[in-house]
Order: C-alpha cells, then structure tokens, then sequence
C-alpha cells in the first residue's frame, strides 16, 4: 500500500511539478530540468490533468487533525496550487486561447539562465543551447493548441502575444549575439541554435497574424472566473463587487491626499506638473549607480537603526550597472530575486546607466526615470525592505511548498505597504517624495480598478488605457501594455492593494492586542517569518503567535 504520509506525497507532487515545469523550475534553482520545456500537447497534458487531480484527491484523504500547523499550511497551499492549474487549463483553456503563453515561456527559459551568475558558465550555455533547439516544438505545439478554438482568443491576447514575441526577437537578434561572444568555445553552436529558434518564431509570428481576423474583441473571464481564483488560488472570499468598492475609494483617498500635497508644495499647481517639474532633479549620469547604492544603505541602516526590521545575515544584494545585453529590453532597472533552492542567496539589483551615445532625448528621458525621489521609492520597493528582504526571508522557511509557491497577493502587498510604511516612520519626511509615492499609489488603485471592470465587462480596452494615462499620467504606450497584462492574467492586479490592506488590517489588531506593548519591528519580522503564504493563512499565524 502506497505511504500517504504528506511529507512523502508532497516530495512526489514537487518532483512531478517541477518536471513537467521546467521553466519555472528553473526560476526555483532546480538545475535537473535545465534544458527542457513543459510538453503542451493534447495528449500529454491530459494524463498531466489526470496525475494533478490524483492528486488533489490524495491529498484530501489526509487527516489534517494529526498534522503540524506548519504541515496544515502546507496541505493548503499544495492543494491550491493544483487545483487553480487545473482549472486554469481545463476550465479557462489557457492553452488554447492564451497565445502570449508559448513565446513568454521560450524567452524566459533562456533568458533565466543567461541572467544567472550563481551557475557555472558551462552549464548556462549548454542549457540554453537546449532550449533554444526546442523552442521550434514548444511554438509548434502552441500553434497545434491555438488553432483549435481561435474563436475564443480575444485580439487583446493577441496583440499582446506578438508584443511578447517582439521581446523575445528583440533578444535573440540584439541581446544573444553579444552573450555568445562572452563563450567562444561555444559560440557557433550558440548561434546556430540561435538563428533556429529565431525562424520558429517569426514563424509563430506570421501564424497569430493569419489568426487575428478569426478571434473576437471581448475579454472578460466573468464574475464565475474571477471569484473562483480569488477563493480557489489565494482562499480569498472577496467578491467583484467589494473589490471595487475599495479600489475606488482607495482611489478617492489617494486623489484626496495628492491634491493636498500639492496644494502644499506650490498652491495652484496640479500635482501632475509638480511631478514632472520634479523629475529634473536626478544624479549625474557617471554618479548613477553609485547613488542608487548609497540610497540602499541609507534605507537599509535607517531599517535597522531603528528597529523596524532585521536583516538575515547571510543575505547579499549586489547593486551593479544592468548586463550590456540585457539593457536593451530593461532601460531603467530592475531586480532578480535569489532562487529559493540555490545555496547562494544573492539578489541583483540592475540600474541601467545613461550612456553618451544616446541622442540628448532619450539621455534626458531616462535621466528624468531615475530621479531622486523615484531612486528612494525604487529601492525601498525592490530592495530594503521590499522585495528583496521579503524573498530572503521566504527562502529561509523550511517549508520546501512555501519556497516553491509563494503568493502572489503577498508578494504584491508587502512592498507598496512597505512604501507607505517608511513614509509614516519618517524615512522621507520632504512632500516632494511624498508626491511621488502617492502617485505610486495611485497607479495601484487604478490596477484594481480595472482589473475587476475588465473582467466585469464593465470597461473597454481603449477606456482602460485611457484612464491609465488620464488619471496616472502613463504613456499610451506604457499603459495599452499594461491594461494588456491585465487582460491576461485576472486578479493578478488586485494584488498590491488588496496585499497592503490586510497587512495594514493585521497590524492593526495585533497593535490593539498588544497595546503600549507593540512593537512595529517585531510585527514585521513575524509577519516574514512563515514565508510569502496566502493572506488568509498568514492572518492565522500571526494571530496566534500574539494570542
């Protein structure tokens, strides 16, 4: 008779995840699936559908009441996790009506490797070799999948499908070439390889062209979808209705607030001129990377010296100037978490430099990106104690669940309330940076928002983009990829706001539990401590810890 003990159907459910996942196992640190991509053929994935709903039913024969607090977690998270990809391929039918899915998992695949400078060279190239020769079967399956139902893939997927695949062109034609130039020995091979994947992806190209005239305009999942997820993914009982209700008077609050701050600053100027009047003041181009890393310090000390947070001491967050060959697709900056199973903990923070061989335009466009209140609030959202801190914390939970898939509304949630945190505890006291992280905030609001409208059928794709630009102050450019990413990947923007308002909300209680007692670091340092876990969970664990 087969053990069903949870710690030994765990261990068989993460192996059959991540073998049949190999992107995303790569992302985890997991070196054996390297060189391979998932197989989406119909066949296939249905015994992969089979195998995850055996699981699940495994897994609910599981008599929690002998199981530890952080084994039930667990039990939770597992389960989720299986049930929201089943339903995600067999109810929403990703991948017959996602067409982004095929031409972002060909680039990340390669892309996660090239980035990774905790593995051996040798190892990255040959494994990148490998992915690049069978991206043409992965596009292919995508086309064998797409073609069954086009009448259900929406233009908007479309578009932003052959947005993707211009990314990954982009990579493979500018940003390859010169990698390979960094391995001689293994250059031709990387080349060929190369111009392989490349045909297979104009190919793709030319197909979602020919498939555009067939697909049709709406895009909303519905209210059915969209509440399932929130319930099903994140164990969340919000519906599409209370979302919005505080997204909107989030929104109000926000707009409320940046109007007084403003009014503040320089009476009778919008807060939108203020802000672009304020983006002059940025460091001088051979000084850039130096004060993004002199900022990280200041944040990181001030965090410390005056206890709001600890920092492990085996962490590492290297602040370098972004690789040559990644700059054309990251033109600010950007941030690489450590992998949850790597022994080497080390996070990158990119700062992309402003270099002489740009016009004056574009030299003043990204200088004015990289002001000096949007340095403050980049580095506290990717670096201390945002993003950065959060994952070094989560990779130190033994829970191997926890490290494989942490939530996505915490992750989200954790830095925004961090950027408002640091603003209350008077990190930056000046109304100028307070402008900024307001907007900041107010972009959030707005992502909530139409999230829910979207797939309520409430807004349209142009009003979407509109409202982007209107109430943020976003590019068309900017904001149609934005309300594209929207689009895709329901509830992924309610993330942020929802993540900060239950943090907030269990700050709260925990500060009127603990009375003249409470400690802001010390709730922060707990509130890490069980890993990046869906909110209803963490509730329950902070909680108790205080109770």
């Amino acid at each position: 008779m087969p053990d069903l003990s949870l710690a030994n159907l765990t261990q068989e459910i993460l192996s059959y995840c991540w073998q049949n996942n190999p992107v995303y196992a790569t992302g985890l640190g997991i070196r054996e699936f390297d060189y391979d991509y998932a197989n989406y053929s119909t066949e296939f994935r249905q015994a992969y559908h089979q195998q995850l709903q055996a699981y699940v039913d495994q897994l609910a024969t599981i008599a929690t009441e002998q199981l530890s607090t952080i084994e039930q977690t667990d039990l939770q998270i597992l389960t989720a996790h299986l049930k929201s990809t089943l339903y995600k391929e067999t109810e929403q039918c990703l991948l017959e009506t996602n067409p982004s899915l095929y031409p972002t998992e060909a680039l990340l695949g390669v892309q996660s490797l090239q980035i990774n400078y905790n593995l051996p060279i040798d190892h990255r190239v040959l494994a990148i070799i490998g992915r690049l020769k069978s991206i043409p079967q992965l596009l292919k399956q995508g086309q064998e999948n797409l073609s069954r139902q086009p009448e259900n893939i929406s233009k908007a997927s479309i578009s932003h499908a052959l947005n993707s695949l211009d990314n990954g062109k982009q990579f493979l034609e500018d940003i390859l070439p010169p990698f390979s130039g960094t391995v001689p020995h293994y250059f031709m091979d990387l080349l060929d390889s190369n111009t392989v994947a490349l045909k297979a992806m104009k190919e793709f190209e030319g197909f979602l062209h020919a498939l555009e005239p067939k697909s049709r305009d709406d895009f909303a999942c519905g209210k059915t979808c969209f509440e399932h997820l929130l319930k099903e993914k994140y164990l969340l009982d919000d519906s599409m209705e209370s979302l919005l209700e505080l997204g909107e008077d989030s929104l109000a609050h926000t707009e409320k607030l940046l109007h007084e701050v403003a009014e503040e600053l320089s009476p009778g100027i919008a807060w939108q001129q203020q802000i672009q009047n304020l983006k002059n003041q940025y460091p001088e181009p051979e000084n850039l990377l130096n004060y993004y890393k002199k900022e990280a310090e200041r944040i990181r000390d001030f965090g410390i010296q005056n206890k709001l947070f600890t920092v492990p001491e085996d962490e590492t967050l290297v602040i370098m100037e972004t690789p040559i060959f990644q700059r054309a697709i990251m033109p600010y900056s950007g941030y690489v978490s450590p992998a949850p199973f790597e022994a080497h903990q080390t996070g990158y923070f990119w700062v992309t430099p402003v270099n002489d061989k740009m016009d004056e335009d574009e030299r003043l466009l990204r200088l004015r990106a990289h002001n000096i209140y949007d340095v403050i609030l980049t580095n506290v959202h990717h670096a201390y104690p945002g993003q950065h801190l959060l994952f070094v914390r989560n990779n130190q939970h033994p829970s191997a669940v926890r490290k494989a898939f942490p939530d996505l509304f915490f992750a989200a949630g954790w830095p925004l309330y961090c950027e408002e945190m640091l603003y209350t505890e008077e990190l930056y006291t000046d109304l100028k940076t307070r402008l900024f992280q307001l907007k900041d905030q107010l972009w959030r609001d707005c992502r909530l928002i139409l999230d829910v409208k979207l797939h309520m059928g409430n807004i349209n794709y142009s009003q979407a983009v509109q409202m982007l630009v209107d109430k943020v102050g976003m590019d068309p450019v900017s904001a149609a990829g934005e309300v594209k990413r929207y689009i895709l990947e329901p509830t992924v923007g309610c993330g942020y706001l929802v993540g900060k308002r239950e943090i907030i909300r269990l700050r709260q209680e925990v500060a009127d539990l603990q009375g003249d007692n409470f400690d802001l670091g010390a709730f922060h340092d707990t509130l890490l401590s069980f890993g990046t876990i869906p909110l209803p969970l963490l509730r329950q664990h902070v909680l108790s810890h205080y109770q």
